[in-house]
C-alpha cells in the first residue's frame, strides 16, 4: 500500500510531486512546492501560502497557512495571521493559532509564548504551565530548561523548579545528565541538580550512548559519565556517538572511530556524514559519494551534494539538477 512506503518530492515541468523508491510517479506533479513527508502529511504549496496532503495526494487541510514550521510527536506548528498555532496528522488544526511563538512537542508538552512570556500547552491546547519565562526549551526527561532573571534552570512538568536558575548557558538532559557553564566553562549536573563533573571543558556535546565529545585546550576527546577520559584528547572536532561510531576530524580530514577510539573509517575524507542504511557519504574534492564499512566506494563521488538513504533512495545534486538514486548509484529519477 502507498501508505506503508517513502514517499519523495519532485519537480516536473514547474510541478512538483511526489514518485517512491523505484522512481514510480505515486502523486501527478501538480502543486507550487513541496516537502518530504513527516508522518502521514507533507507540506505543499498553495498560491502563496501552504497546505498539507495525505500520501494519496489528497489536500487535507482545509485551510491554507502563511507558513509551516516543525513536525514533533504527531502535531505540526503553523503559522495564521501572525500567529503559530498546530495542526495534527488529519490537517486539522488541532490547537487554534493564538500563539507568538511556538515550539514542536517534545514529551507531549510544548512552549509557547504569549507576549514576552513562555510556558506549555497539552496536545488538548490547554495551559499546562503557565506563562512566566524569558525562554523555554524543550522537555527531555521530565525536565525542561527555562530562563528567569537572566539565568537558566530547570522545571519538571508541573512547572516547578527544580534546578535554581544559576546558569549562563545549559543542554536539555541526555543520559541523566545536562551540561551547564558557569565562568565560561561546562561541566555537567544531574536531574537532582548534583554538579557531578566539574565545569572545566570549553565545548561540550550531550551523553550519547554513555559518551560526551568535550573539548578542552583546544583539542576534543570522549569522557564518560563519571568525567573520565576514554578517548584521549587529539581531534580538532568530533561528534556524538551513534550506532557506536562517531564522526571526528583531524587536520581538516574527517572520519569515525568506534566506543574504544580505533578508527574504523580512516580519518582522510574532505567531510563526512553519518551512516545510512549501511552507506556513508563522503566528500572527496568537492563531490560526495558513498562508501561502505570497508571503506570501498559502492557509489563514486560525482555529486555536489547527497542525502541520507531513505527505504533505498537518496537525493542528490549533480550539474545543479536534482536526482534521486538507489543504492547502487543507479538513477531512479532524473530530469534532463
Amino acid at each position: 500500500m502507498i501508505e506503508n512506503k517513502s514517499l519523495y518530492p519532485v519537480k516536473l515541468n514547474g510541478k512538483y510531486g511526489f514518485i517512491d523508491n523505484t522512481g514510480k510517479i505515486v502523486i501527478e506533479p501538480k502543486f507550487e512546492y513541496a516537502e518530504e513527508f513527516y508522518g502521514e502529511l507533507a507540506i505543499i504549496g498553495i498560491g502563496d501560502n501552504f497546505g498539507f496532503i495525505d500520501k494519496s495526494g489528497n489536500i487535507v487541510s482545509t485551510q491554507e497557512f502563511e507558513d509551516v514550521f516543525e513536525y514533533s510527536e504527531g502535531y505540526t506548528v503553523v503559522e495564521v495571521s501572525g500567529k503559530k498555532g498546530f495542526v495534527d496528522e488529519k490537517g486539522n488544526l488541532k490547537i487554534k493559532a493564538v500563539y507568538d511563538e511556538a515550539n514542536g512537542f517534545s514529551e507531549d508538552l510544548a512552549a509557547v509564548q504569549t507576549g514576552y512570556k513562555w510556558g506549555f500547552i497539552n496536545k488538548e491546547g490547554n495551559i499546562a504551565i503557565e506563562p512566566e519565562f524569558l525562554a523555554a526549551y524543550d522537555f527531555s526527561e521530565d525536565l525542561a530548561l527555562v530562563q528567569l532573571g537572566g539565568k537558566l534552570g530547570y522545571i519538571d512538568k508541573s512547572g516547578k523548579i527544580v534546578i535554581e536558575p544559576e546558569y549562563d548557558y545549559a543542554h536539555g538532559f541526555s543520559e541523566g545528565m545536562a551540561a551547564v557553564q558557569i565562568n565560561g566553562d561546562y561541566g555537567y549536573i544531574n536531574n537532582k541538580g548534583e554538579m557531578v563533573i566539574k565545569p572545566k571543558y570549553s565545548l561540550v556535546n550531550d551523553f550519547s550512548e554513555g559518551l560526551a565529545a568535550v573539548e578542552l585546550n583546544n583539542k576534543y576527546g570522549y569522557i564518560d559519565a563519571s568525567g573520565k577520559t576514554v578517548i584521549e584528547f587529539k581531534y580538532d572536532w568530533a561528534d556524538s556517538f551513534y550506532e557506536g561510531l562517531a564522526a571526528v576530524a583531524k587536520e581538516d580530514k574527517y572520519g569515525f572511530i568506534d566506543k574504544e577510539g580505533k578508527e574504523v573509517i580512516a580519518v582522510k575524507y574532505d567531510n563526512v556524514d553519518a551512516v545510512s542504511e549501511g552507506l556513508i557519504s563522503v566528500e572527496v574534492n568537492g563531490k560526495w559519494g558513498f562508501i561502505d564499512m570497508e571503506e570501498n566506494f559502492v557509489i563514486n563521488p560525482v555529486f555536489d551534494e547527497v542525502s541520507r538513504f531513505i527505504d533505498g533512495a537518496s537525493k542528490v545534486l549533480f550539474e545543479n539538477r536534482t536526482r534521486y538514486i538507489d543504492k547502487k548509484g543507479e538513477y531512479i529519477w532524473k530530469v534532463e
